[in-house]
C-alpha cells in the first residue's frame, strides 16, 4: 500500500490583526504569521483578536488559510 501525502491540512490559528470582515492575519502555533479568509459560502464568522479558528492550509502554501469555523 502506498501512503498518499495530503493536498491539504487543518490547523488551530489565533487571529492577530483583523483586516476586515472576511480576512486576518492570524498566527500558527509556531509562531508563524499566515493571511486568514473565508470564502463567500462561508457564514461570517466573528473574527476578533484573540480567536481562535479553524483552517485549511496547502501544503504548498503555508503563507494563506481559509478559515472554516470558530474553535472552542
Amino acid at each position: 500500500m502506498e501512503n498518499e501525502i495530503p493536498d491539504k491540512i487543518e490547523t488551530v490559528v489565533t487571529v492577530r490583526e483583523v483586516l476586515d470582515l472576511r480576512t486576518c492575519h492570524a498566527e500558527l502555533a509556531n509562531g508563524k504569521i499566515i493571511f486568514g479568509f473565508t470564502s463567500k459560502e462561508v457564514p461570517d464568522l466573528p473574527l476578533a483578536k484573540g480567536a481562535r479558528i479553524r483552517v485549511q492550509m496547502n501544503v504548498a502554501d503555508f503563507s494563506r488559510g481559509e478559515m472554516l469555523r470558530m474553535e472552542s
